[in-house]
């Protein structure tokens, strides 16, 4: 995965919601998670299925794989 394409995950406590960083583009996750894991792996799913880096990210087998800063 390039260094531009670096996932950074935003977790609110408050109002469990969920943003995602990457490429110089946020994106709000569309559900509340009552925990920071329960968001880094809708995060790490949402990056795989709707950001491609399933095709783009070649050294990752699965979404799991993918390496999630978490703020």
């Amino acid at each position: 995965m390039q260094s531009e394409e670096n996932l950074q995950l935003h977790f609110d406590l408050l109002s469990h919601r969920a943003l995602l960083s990457c490429g110089g583009h946020d994106y709000v996750l569309p559900d509340c998670y009552p925990t920071r894991e329960m968001a880094q792996i809708a995060a790490q799913k949402f990056a795989w299925e709707t950001l491609g880096l399933k095709d783009r990210a070649r050294e990752c087998a699965q979404a799991s794989d993918l390496p999630v800063w978490l703020r």
